[in-house]
């Protein structure tokens, strides 16, 4: 991990380590902070407050301090765990590393079957556990310190309460606009190049209606469809310069070149939204700013919610929360069964179940509590971070200094003070986005196609319709494996490209290695989504997998190193002869 240069308390009895940024502290008031000062802000309040500095800091973090006095060392997470840190016991002492493909290689760590099974059926391995036996996240908004000869004890200082205020719409749109405005306002830095990662939806838009200094508008995508003209028009009402990053239809192949070698095992190596254009963002920014978050935190994006199912249409989600009213109906909710290329069968809830247990502090699993089953259901998807089964938040950490605004603490206290319908029935983002700047709400949603100052029901009517229409009808974008979001379908690209295809045939041999792979059943699935077109997450996942530096180690290491894998694991000679039916024979020039 890329550090600050470690700070030293005033008397130099401890030294400190960050990994992030601080952006301010609680005292008798709210205390904002130069974020080029993290380290030494987190140096002065602790020689005040000792190890509970960390309880008032407002920032995204990873803090290490070695206290010279009494030889004790802690550790620190914010209250998310946007900055994991992973932790393996050896021999008399701790081994730690932001990076755990590196820590399980040097741990040589066995690989925990059942939670692999979890992170290839999901994108993740929940809670702070990983796929290797032995080695765990630290918690988030958790202190953890080790005393010589002793066991390391642990401090939980934060965990996420959802206490709804009866409060009417308008109140709650009131004081998001009022802290959303302040965050901005706290965080200014006129000395800094700030880059906004603009799309066509309302959340970023909402960016650049109060934008840092010296700001840029930056938007990612495949062709200048409808996303693009909406980001464009934005950005040009606000007054902001825009550049345009367009991908190439090669991204993706690249992507998995590169993605891999970074990833925790969580996450799609394709959500590293940036790779590609890290140069050019390094030269011409100091900070990015995303819009990440918002839909978690204030469009009930992480909410369970009702839906209902159409066929070769898809399912649609409806503005209304699915009841959770004991254990059992929230692993209904999230249970999925093991994709076929897993050599067991089963399904999530099998995994998940055992670790569930309610005691006095709320429900704990797996390293983290949810004080109820209300945070168990609408915290899930974000506490941990690392729950999130999305790169984007940390292949921009791994990239460059980055700021997300919803991600503030003041922030997520409203959220959570917010009630489900509001979060679901009502849009407070296009709500501010109308008081703060009319002008940018009157512009259409890239998603919608009617502006942002409409009313949720005619916004959510409309995305249905839209959706709709694109799905049935002849639609704009010029080629098959282009859409009209901001994102490229993977689905339609996996059918038309052949680095799917060619990255399973070069590690085939590795396949054949690993106990946890069924070779069948990864030739199944790859049929399956050439036919259907509905398997392009299970095969992403796979194939980030396959490319991750650790998976090559753990086939020698299950091979014994008698087979005929080498660096490239180049496994073509051992192809089963049914591979030509999947060959490239269906990928064509579209």
């Amino acid at each position: 991990m890329e550090t600050d240069p470690p700070a030293t308390t005033a008397d130099d009895t401890a030294s400190l380590w960050l990994w992030g940024t601080v952006w301010g502290y609680e005292a008798e008031r709210y205390v904002a902070t130069d974020p080029s000062r993290s380290v030494e802000v987190c140096a002065d309040l602790y020689d005040k407050y000792g190890t509970e500095f960390v309880d008032r800091l407002n920032g995204r973090f990873l803090v290490l301090v070695y206290d010279h006095l009494d030889g004790d060392f802690h550790v620190a997470t914010d209250n998310l765990g946007s900055h994991p840190l992973y932790t393996a016991s050896s021999g008399d002492g701790v081994v730690f590393s932001t990076d755990l493909q590196h820590l399980a290689r040097i741990a040589d760590a066995p690989v925990d079957g059942r939670l692999m099974a979890e992170y290839l059926t999901t994108g993740r391995v929940s809670g702070c556990l990983t796929p290797f036996t032995g080695i765990e996240e630290v918690p988030p908004g958790t202190v953890e310190t080790y005393v010589s000869g002793e066991q390391p004890t642990r401090r939980r200082y934060w965990k996420p309460r959802y206490r709804p205020l009866d409060k009417p719409f308008s109140w709650f749109v009131d004081r998001f606009v009022e802290r959303f405005q302040t965050v901005m306002d706290d965080y200014n830095r006129p000395d800094k190049r700030h880059g906004v990662l603009l799309s066509g939806g309302s959340d970023s838009r909402l960016l650049v209606a109060s934008p840092p200094s010296s700001a840029t508008a930056y938007h990612m995508s495949d062709w200048e469809g409808p996303e693009t003209r909406v980001a464009k028009q934005s950005a040009e009402i606000a007054g902001v310069p825009y550049v345009w990053l367009r991908r190439e239809r090669d991204h993706h192949r690249r992507a998995l070149d590169v993605n891999p070698a970074m990833m925790n095992f969580y996450g799609r190596f394709d959500q590293a939204h940036t790779t590609g254009f890290h140069t050019k963002l390094r030269e011409e920014c100091d900070v990015l700013v995303s819009g990440l978050y918002a839909d978690t935190f204030f469009k009930g994006g992480a909410i369970p919610k009702q839906s209902v199912q159409f066929g070769p249409l898809g399912d649609l989600d409806l503005p209304v929360e699915t009841s959770i009213e004991s254990i059992e109906d929230f692993l209904d909710v999230v249970d999925q069964p093991f994709p076929e290329y897993l050599s067991e069968s089963g399904s999530l809830a099998d995994v998940i179940r055992p670790d569930l247990r309610r005691t006095s502090e709320g429900i704990e699993y797996r390293g983290v509590c949810y004080p109820s089953l209300s945070e168990l259901a609408a915290c899930w998807e974000f506490y941990p971070m690392s729950n999130d089964p999305d790169l984007f938040y940390y292949g921009l950490t791994k990239t460059m200094p980055h700021w997300t605004p919803f991600l503030d603490n003041r922030l997520i206290e409203l959220s959570l003070a917010m009630p489900w319908r509001y979060q679901l029935r009502r849009n407070i983002i296009n709500a501010a986005l109308s008081r703060i700047a009319p002008d940018l709400a009157s512009i259409p949603n890239a998603r919608t196609g009617i502006a942002v100052s409409w009313p949720f029901p005619i916004q959510y009517a409309a995305a249905r319709a839209t959706s709709l229409r694109r799905q049935l009808l002849p639609g704009e974008p010029p080629k098959q494996y282009l859409g009209y979001g901001p994102w490229t379908p993977h689905a339609k690209l996996l059918q038309t490209e052949s680095f799917g295809i060619e990255t399973l045939v070069q590690n085939w041999a590795v396949i054949e290695s690993l106990p946890y792979l069924s070779r069948e059943g990864v030739l199944e699935c790859y049929r399956d989504h050439m036919v259907n077109g509905n398997r392009q997450f299970e095969l992403y996942i796979l194939l980030g997998m396959l490319r991750m530096p650790l998976t090559t180690h753990l086939a020698k290491r299950y091979a014994g190193q008698t087979s005929v894998l080498d660096d490239d694991h180049d496994g073509i000679e051992r192809l089963p002869e049914n591979f030509s039916n999947i060959s490239l024979d269906n990928v064509e020039d579209q």
